[in-house]
């Protein structure tokens, strides 16, 4: 039962009447005045407005959980712990189990619910004070003897035990187990709900039981419970799907379409969404005012917002000098879906020297992290043990706590310095990490992401009249995600970030090395599209340019002149292409050195010139000698030594050494499956190679499933109609009619044109 109003006293009537009014009593004789709303107390648990969705494992487990036990129910707010305290003490008391509700929002809260408690348990108004602030000073040990003394099951519930401080008791820590948690005697069992689920701060002696959010037929079911008139059921699975399957947000969005038709539209006033599907589309643009508008919260309770709720969080770690984890949350809230590699994407010193940023004498980052993580709202991953890679520490919020973190209005007055910020810290991460190393990979990986949501937020941004992240530091970033995704393979996605990139930063001076970089990057997609006489005009235009502005022994000019020697080489303009090959050997070894991994790039390239002039012994002879020095600068599993043993086995197999050759393409084709995945464009080329080789050996068979599994893989990556697809198809119907193919003219059996998919990549 609820405590009364003020006024309602003398009729108040109910099982907590006498617990009131000794708690009262003990007020005013303690303290000379009555007690303030905090002390109008009901232990005993609320009943529940509606059914439980989605959570009756865990409730099963803790009824069936033995006596003399301690268990806490964790999770960050709004994720239903109160709810499943509730459904647990509401059936131990149908099976004959006296249950307690206290709860420790805040201190002067806990302390009534305390002194209620000790009252109920039969202890003395005068032994109570004495406990609290007399000469004894032992109330801990005092109610937890009187509970201990319980012949009856009981099942004692403290909820919303977030300040762990509460509980410790005088000088204490909760995993003493001598303050106000402990493990019960054999006939009782002691139930908390709490954020913080660090199991350290608990103790050993006291078991976690985190949750998660909640399935989409439980998150559906939850909202048709409140809202049954608002839509159909798949309406309500796109709903919950768009609320992130959070209780609270659900519940929330529930009570407020359960309401708002009780409601006229008001002339003037917008039309207030009324059905699932009405108010899935106007969250997007109107997230915080749904979820906090007064139209889905009864008119008889105080005013609650939804999206405060991880705020209340904030303030606890704030009044424990933990202040700055708030804009660090909101940094976080910035970056993309994907998992944040922290230490390798927060600008450390930025950050120190941040308005944004109050940094308390020895506080850091790290400690930040871990508060957030302790009181879940942020989930972190750990590397594996053996590993020291800092990329495998990462943290992920969830997509919609981090959407109404940058929903708020004070984080959206400072919208460009978060955004100045990760943009910095993204170009910081990428300047220690090397985008053709697939060891770095796993870092550019989840950079893309991030840098993909920094252009995003940007494009909603443009227009606003602030400053917001440098336009170079940027483009940097995304430049060398693009890198990444040629060398990994993933065209889509690199076309994709240069794309948004372009259109972003299309302020950028035109010739700025960045926006020279920028229409490289462009040029070299046309290229691995397979237009090559647009890549060819492109390359042309970009060089001039390069020549103007930078030098002709530019690093960056050298790359163009290269990828321009790959397309002349592509379409059998052999003399063009080696002149403009042994022009950028000779400006690289002169300014990057003979083992630089461009160097060796020309070098390669040229053996492949000698090749399609038929010069097989040159050929081999360079192959060797590079892949040698690849071996030795680079290592054996890097992508470029894989590549110059793939071009020795098609060496061996034009030479007529098929036995040699298919040896060969076998073990590249297991070590780039390895290192690189089987749907690789690399992986594949070496797959189709060994194929065509297997066809003139005469395993049909073999080879005809091989190119059957190239087609499916190319079709997927490049499409139908692009020209490594075509080139598969046609070998895999040279082979159905039986009838020997032309021999081919490019490395491992494929045209030129899939050459390049690494020789430019760098």
């Amino acid at each position: 039962m609820n405590a009364p109003h003020s006024e309602q006293r003398r009729i108040w009537v109910g099982a907590d009447r006498d617990t009131y009014a000794a708690a009262n009593n003990l007020n005013i004789h303690h303290h000379g005045e009555r007690f303030g709303p905090a002390g109008q107390v009901s232990i005993t648990p609320r009943q529940l407005a509606y059914p439980v969705r989605g959570r009756q494992r865990i409730i099963e487990s803790l009824l069936a959980a033995p006596y003399g036990t301690v268990h806490v129910v964790c999770g960050t707010g709004g994720s239903g712990k109160t709810t499943v305290a509730l459904a647990v003490a509401t059936e131990a008391r149908s099976r004959g189990t006296e249950v307690w509700q206290l709860s420790a929002v805040d201190a002067t809260t806990f302390e009534a619910h305390l002194r209620a408690l000790a009252v109920r348990l039969g202890v003395g108004l005068e032994r109570l004070r004495l406990a609290w602030s007399g000469s004894a000073g032992d109330a801990p040990d005092l109610v937890w003897e009187a509970l201990e003394r319980r012949t009856q099951p009981w099942l004692l519930v403290i909820d919303n035990a977030d300040d762990l401080g509460l509980l410790a008791g005088a000088g204490g820590h909760v995993e003493d187990g001598s303050g106000w948690i402990r493990r019960p005697a054999a006939s009782g069992r002691l139930l908390i709900t709490s954020r913080n689920q660090n199991p350290e701060a608990w103790g050993v002696w006291v078991r976690l039981h985190p949750l998660d959010v909640l399935s989409c037929r439980a998150a559906t079911d939850m909202l048709l419970d409140r809202a049954p008139k608002a839509g159909a059921e798949a309406q309500a699975a796109a709903l919950a799907g768009r609320l992130g399957h959070l209780p609270l947000l659900l519940h929330q969005a529930g009570l407020y379409l359960s309401r708002v038709d009780r409601n006229p539209p008001w002339p003037g006033m917008p039309r207030c969404p009324r059905t699932f599907g009405e108010f899935r589309i106007t969250f997007g643009a109107h997230l915080n005012q749904l979820l906090d508008s007064a139209t889905g919260q009864p008119s008889h309770l105080p005013r609650q917002r939804a999206t405060a709720t991880w705020e209340v969080t904030l303030d606890l770690l704030a009044r424990q000098q933990l202040g700055h984890a708030r804009p660090v949350l909101r940094l976080l809230a910035h970056f993309g879906d994907a998992p944040i590699p922290y230490t390798e994407v927060l600008p450390c010193t930025a950050l120190h020297t941040s308005r944004l940023f109050r940094f308390e004498p020895g506080a850091d980052l790290q400690q930040a992290i871990n508060a957030l993580a302790e009181y879940a709202l942020v989930t972190p991953q750990t590397a594996d043990s053996h590993a020291h890679d800092p990329v495998g520490y990462t943290v992920t919020l969830h997509p919609l706590l981090a959407e109404i973190t940058r929903q708020l209005d004070e984080v959206r007055q400072h919208r460009s310095d978060y955004l100045a910020l990760v943009a910095r810290g993204l170009h910081e991460g990428a300047a220690r990490h090397d985008p053709r190393n697939p060891a770095d990979w796993p870092f550019w990986h989840l950079a893309t992401a991030h840098v993909h949501r920094l252009l995003e937020q940007m494009a909603d941004e443009a227009g606003g009249g602030d400053s917001g992240p440098d336009l170079e530091t940027v483009t940097v970033a995304a430049l060398a995600c693009s890198e990444y995704t040629r060398d990994a393979g993933r065209y889509g996605l690199g076309r994709d970030t240069v794309d948004r990139v372009t259109t972003v930063c299309a302020s950028l001076r035109s010739d700025s090395r960045t926006a020279l970089k920028l229409r490289f990057e462009r040029a070299r997609l046309t290229d691995l599209a397979g237009d090559i006489v647009a890549a060819e005009s492109e390359y042309r235009a970009l060089l001039d340019s390069q020549r103007q502005v930078l030098h002709d022994a530019d690093p960056d000019t050298l790359w163009t002149q290269h990828a321009l020697a790959h397309v002349l080489g592509r379409r059998g303009d052999l003399d063009g292409a080696e002149a403009e090959y042994r022009a950028v050997l000779a400006g690289r070894t002169r300014i990057l050195g003979t083992d630089h991994i461009d160097t060796l790039w020309a070098r390669h390239n040229l053996a492949w010139i000698a090749g399609q002039r038929c010069d097989l012994t040159a050929a081999e002879a360079e192959y060797r000698a590079v892949l040698k020095d690849r071996l030795r600068t680079l290592g054996a599993d890097h992508p470029h030594t894989l590549y110059t043993r793939h071009a020795v086995a098609w060496v061996l197999q034009r030479r007529g050494d098929l036995a040699a050759a298919e040896a060969e393409f076998r073990a590249v084709l297991e070590d780039r499956s390895r290192t690189l995945g089987p749907d690789h464009p690399h992986t594949l080329q070496t797959r189709r190679a060994r194929a065509r080789v297997l066809h003139r050996r005469g395993d049909l068979a073999t080879a005809e499933a091989e190119y059957r599994a190239v087609l499916d893989g190319q079709s997927r990556l490049f499409g139908p109609d692009h020209p490594h697809t075509r080139c598969t198809s046609q070998a895999l119907g040279e082979l159905l009619s039986r009838t020997e193919s032309t021999p081919p003219i490019g490395p491992g059996g494929v045209d030129l044109s899939s050459w390049g998919l690494s020789e430019g990549g760098s």
